[in-house]
């Protein structure tokens, strides 16, 4: 991302390494004592929010985003050519604990840790901007991506991009790959989460696990 753009705005819309995010709110919760069940990273977020002036004021203009799929509202912010997304349903994106169940709502953290996994394994284009406390799930988390230009590709085109970054297909579930070496999975790997760039198909919103994390 270009630094210089963010010179003359609020510090609550400059958004910040997935994993310095995750590492801040690990803080706020080991300083609570409460552990990290859901209850106590509610409370956590919002006082990270508040504490490193990452709360989005209520003003913040929501009037373009629209549903994005499984997780998101999305909506392209040209001004500064990125994509702006935040999470819906009450939860923050989704995760997966058990091969079982498959795809269930994320916790705060399972959501930062997600992105700081995703840009360590693909290009690194995911910001977390902050904390929308009043839109019409209740609380969200607000990120910002580095806008990919390029065309959408083919199923075929991500098999063999997976294949040949080394990952295997999971049978038990449509979309989904695992990497023994690298030790993680991915899920909702379909054609609509990438950008073919230059022929080549880039992820952009996998949910990426970690394979010691599943049951």
């Amino acid at each position: 991302m270009n630094g210089d753009r963010y010179d003359d705005k609020p510090r609550s819309l400059v958004g910040i390494d997935p994993q310095a995010a995750a590492d801040e709110l690990r803080a706020v919760l080991a300083a609570s004592g409460e552990g990290e069940g859901i209850v106590a990273q509610l409370g956590a977020l919002i006082r990270w929010a508040e504490a490193t002036g990452r709360r989005i004021a209520p003003g913040f203009d929501l009037s373009r985003a629209r549903l994005g799929g499984l997780e998101h509202y999305v909506w392209k912010d040209s001004s500064e050519n990125v994509v702006r997304k935040f999470t819906y349903g009450g939860a923050f994106g989704r995760t997966v604990r058990s091969i079982a169940r498959g795809l269930v709502p994320a916790t705060p953290l399972e959501y930062l840790v997600r992105w700081a996994n995703h840009n360590a394994l693909f290009p690194p284009i995911t910001r977390i901007t902050g904390l929308l406390e009043e839109n019409r799930d209740g609380l969200a988390l607000l990120i910002e991506q580095e806008a990919l230009l390029g065309d959408l590709p083919s199923l075929r085109d991500v098999d063999e991009f997976m294949l040949s970054a080394g990952y295997t297909q999971l049978a038990s579930h449509p979309f989904a790959w695992e990497n023994r070496s690298s030790g993680f999975a991915l899920f909702d790997a379909r054609p609509a989460n990438f950008v073919k760039v230059s022929g080549v198909p880039i992820p952009f919103d996998l949910i990426v696990v970690p394979l010691e994390h599943l049951s």
